[in-house]
């Protein structure tokens, strides 16, 4: 053949080829494994094709080689028969060779392999007469003892005394692995034979040798020093051990596990009495009734999380109130009550502590038992309506950027250095819940905590106790005025995170200066707290974009810093997300973070989960999932759809129940002008009933819900003034699929409002929902859709 195919014969198919009774010219990569240094370039050839010639046993090779004065030359002569070159290939020409010698008679019926074990044997007995001529020099150097031995004689004497040597041309292909297991359990017992040669000398000079010292020399200071430590580890190494320990010892151990667990979170614990627990929290009860000095492991307003030996703090609700499970907290085991109302309690809880308002002490409690970790934490909090999310994780990349072990609260999941995440209760979570966080967070050296704050979080209490050294505002829109009643109200609450901005060695603050409320936030606090503005309206601000590049792909911006101009390319898509990245761009300004660093951060966040996320099915348009729940985000969302270049928009919107209805109808009104075809559905309708909550957002578009039945009644829904489409489904998933199926090449389907959310709250009950899943799934059965009545083609996009 002209051609030469190559192969790979591993060491064990070579022994197991050894062992077979093949003659020499059915086996050549056995042969040829027996020179001493056989090249890489000669192969082989075999009944299953070609084989490399490497050698399976090359300590035998070297020692046959040694012992051998058999020259190279003749060696390969020997196997010049069973090569095969090529021209193409620079393998070598048999033809071009010498002719090959001929061998000694008598070794014509002896094969290479048993030339290789007999040259083997030979040196084996040299060894062993080696050692019986100067055993008493051997035994003198490692100080043993020759009086009373006698003198073992005889191959079978010595091989009793050494580890059983497996000769592995021997062994078959189903027991070559016992074979191993044999060598394996033959060399444990070389260690514990070695047990007899431990030396119990310490200091002694050692017993003269030939070309030694003298018996009366006395060893030098480093000599002894050298010994001792010798001696030491030999005693170390000489311990019994059995086979199993061996194999359980650690360095035989193979880790085949790739996740790396230096990272892994420990959780702290903590014990407190309740005097110190009431003398570090500066709280001063009403009354105490009970043993102050009974022992609290743990603090929960929540008895469905109380455990044995927690103080439960009676705390009252929206909704309920925590005196009423006191009964269930002290069935679990709480040894101390906390409440504001009179109370009756059983015999096991050690104390009872009254005061006037559980609320307001809660996080001081829960600071002081957990060691007021925040104090040492560098500690960011971001407030706004619009963009916490976001920027969040853009900062906790930045400080990881800058090698700073980095925590994260937010809404999406909290995070503790690095990837350790734990699912999240709500963008601020409760006062007890804050501060075990960062307690964890101290205990696994954690450095830096990046945290959502939310006007909810500051109006409850439940940041009092929290000690930020960074204030961040992003916005004010129109958002829970089912809680604040007023905008001003609500602005209050956002600005009391930056009141906590008074000591300007250590405060800093950054603020979107594009924001009509920016001056109340700057002036909250000691006004003389530096600043870092952003925006991209005013050019005054301290960090500008001097230059926008937006698209489906990717937003690229040239941005000015009082430190130089720095450029970043982004997969964060859309002009809000400008906004978000000039917000992390001036906190890194702030914090006088290398430029590098902050380019870095930003642009190793690719995406966030449920914020601008496309989802891919290899379709034809757009599809995006955005948490967008107030009237601005939707704005800001769908105005960046439409920046981006889609064709046509299809918006899925809803609005919760049980909160704000007056933005309902501001919500509609938003959808249904910036987008082709909207459809209104439900969102966390809770217990009111959906058909309700739609009827306020239709009064945005001046329908009510009673005139969009009969239109469907007459199966034909008219256009809007403006010559869009409006429809409404109740359930959500179909709304979903319908937008779905009505999206065409160019188009963009936007389903706003839940983003990361995996639960649709309807009546008291989460249940299981995923905008994301519904979106998925409804792309891979579009065509069943279409056959389902749900078309494009039925719907007159167009007016005539």
């Amino acid at each position: 053949s002209s051609k030469l195919t190559m192969g790979l014969c591993s060491p064990t198919s070579a022994l197991l080829c050894a062992a077979s009774s093949a003659p020499a010219a059915a086996a050549p990569c056995l042969i040829l494994s027996t020179l001493p240094h056989p090249p890489r370039s000669f192969l082989g050839k075999s009944s299953g094709g070609f084989c490399s010639l490497s050698c399976p046993n090359q300590f035998c090779c070297k020692q046959a080689c040694v012992a051998s004065p058999t020259s190279y030359s003749r060696r390969l002569a020997a196997v010049a028969p069973c090569f095969v070159s090529s021209s193409k290939s620079g393998f070598p020409n048999p033809a071009d060779a010498d002719p090959p010698e001929v061998g000694d008679e008598e070794h014509e019926s002896t094969t290479k392999f048993d030339k290789v074990r007999q040259e083997s044997q030979r040196m084996r007995r040299q060894q062993e007469e080696e050692y019986a001529r100067k055993k008493d020099v051997f035994r003198q150097a490692i100080e043993l003892d020759l009086e009373g031995e006698e003198e073992e004689e005889g191959n079978e004497d010595i091989e009793e005394k050494n580890p059983e040597i497996i000769k592995l041309q021997d062994v078959k292909d189903d027991i070559f692995l016992t074979a191993v297991n044999r060598v394996v359990a033959s060399t444990t017992n070389g260690f514990k034979s070695s047990e007899q040669l431990k030396s119990e000398a310490s200091g002694i000079p050692l017993t003269p040798v030939e070309g030694g010292k003298g018996q009366d020399e006395e060893l030098e200071p480093e000599e002894i020093s050298d010994l001792e430590g010798i001696i030491a580890l030999d005693r170390g190494n000489a311990k019994e051990v059995d086979e199993d320990d061996v194999l359980a010892d650690p360095s035989f151990d193979l880790d085949f596990d790739i996740e790396d667990k230096s990272d892994q979170v420990e959780e702290p614990s903590f014990k407190m009495s309740l005097s110190e627990l009431l003398d570090d929290a500066r709280v001063v009860p009403i009354l105490v009734d009970g043993d102050m000095d009974a022992e609290i492991t743990g603090i929960q307003h929540d008895s469905r999380q109380v455990s044995t030996g927690n103080m439960f703090v009676c705390c009252p609700g929206f909704s309920t109130d925590g005196h009423l499970y006191l009964a269930e907290a002290v069935e679990k085991g709480a040894v101390v009550i906390v409440a504001s109302k009179e109370i009756s309690v059983k015999e096991n809880v050690k104390a009872v502590v009254l005061v006037e308002d559980t609320v307001s002490i809660l996080s001081a409690l829960a600071a002081a038992f957990y060691g007021n970790p925040s104090q040492k934490l560098t500690l960011v909090g971001i407030t706004g309506t619009n963009g916490k999310t976001t920027t969040s994780y853009l900062l906790k990349s930045m400080y990881e950027a800058m090698g700073l072990k980095t925590g994260l609260i937010g809404t999406i999941a909290y995070y503790i250095n690095g990837n350790n995440k734990i699912e999240a209760s709500g963008t601020t979570p409760d006062a007890v819940t804050i501060q075990k966080l960062m307690a964890t967070m101290v205990h696994n050296g954690t450095e830096v905590c990046v945290m959502e704050v939310s006007s909810h979080g500051l109006a409850l209490d439940r940041c009092k106790e929290v000690d930020f050294d960074i204030a961040v505002f992003t916005n004010l829109t129109r958002d829970h005025m089912d809680f604040h009643k007023t905008d001003g109200e609500y602005m209050k609450a956002k600005g009391r995170l930056f009141s906590k901005m008074v000591d300007s060695n250590r405060h800093r603050k950054a603020v979107n200066i594009d924001d009509p409320n920016a001056s109340y936030f700057i002036g909250q606090g000691n006004p003389h707290v530096p600043v870092v503005t952003f925006g991209m309206e005013n050019m005054k601000a301290d960090v500008f974009p001097l230059e926008v590049k937006l698209s489906l792909f990717e937003t690229e911006v040239l941005v000015r810093t009082p430190g130089g101009n720095i450029e970043i390319s982004s997969g964060l898509l859309g002009r809000h997300n400008v906004y978000n990245i000039l917000t992390a761009v001036a906190v890194g300004i702030a914090v006088e973070a290398p430029l590098e660093n902050i380019v870095r951060g930003i642009e190793e966040v690719d995406a966030i989960s449920g914020r601008f996320e496309l989802i891919d099915e290899e379709q034809a348009f757009a599809v995006i999932v955005d948490y967008a729940h107030t009237p601005d985000a939707l704005s800001r969302l769908l105005d960046t759809v439409r920046e981006c270049g889609a064709r046509r928009i299809i918006t899925v919107v809803g609005c919760g129940g049980e909160r704000d209805r007056g933005k309902r109808p501001i919500m509609a009104k938003i959808a249904t002008d910036k987008s082709d075809v909207c459809i209104l559905t439900s969102d966390n309708p809770r217990t009111e009933d959906p058909l309700y909550i739609l009827d306020d957002m239709l009064a945005g578009v001046g329908w009510t819900m009673e005139e969009y039945l009969k239109w469907g009644e007459r199966g034909y829904y008219p256009p809007l003034r403006n010559g869009h489409r409006l429809f409404v489904y109740d359930i959500r998933n179909i709304a979903v699929r319908a937008a779905i199926a009505m999206g065409e090449e160019g188009d963009a389907v936007v389903i706003a409002g839940k983003g990361h959310e995996t639960y649709q709250i309807i009546g008291g009950t989460n249940q299981y929902f995923d905008d994301r899943e519904e979106c998925r799934e409804a792309l891979q059965h579009v065509d069943e859709l279409h056959a389902a009545g749900i078309d494009t083609r039925e719907f007159p996009w167009r007016l005539p």
